[in-house]
């Protein structure tokens, strides 16, 4: 069953078709970044530290069990990246 939220009339579809692509680009944004508020004022927990994030994620559960080594190749050497 389709969400009610998620259709458009026909003529809104018409005139979001045929905007200029700036136009477009531009509710696109709008869009984004009401979602983004939305989602940011409904998740207290979003300044979860990234090694928090993985040791959290199934990554680390295959990690764990041995089945994949996320370990560093010390063979190569550190420094052969040049900035």
């Amino acid at each position: 069953m389709a969400n009610p939220l998620l259709e458009l009339s026909p003529e809104l579809e018409k005139q979001l078709l045929h905007l200029p692509p700036s136009d477009k680009l531009r509710r696109i944004q709008l869009l984004a970044q009401s979602l983004n508020e939305l989602w940011s004022s409904s998740s207290p927990e979003t300044s979860t530290k990234l090694s928090e994030f993985f040791r959290c994620s199934p990554l680390a559960e295959v990690v764990a069990t041995g089945e994949l080594d996320l370990s560093r190749d010390r063979s190569v050497p550190g420094d052969r990246f040049v900035l």
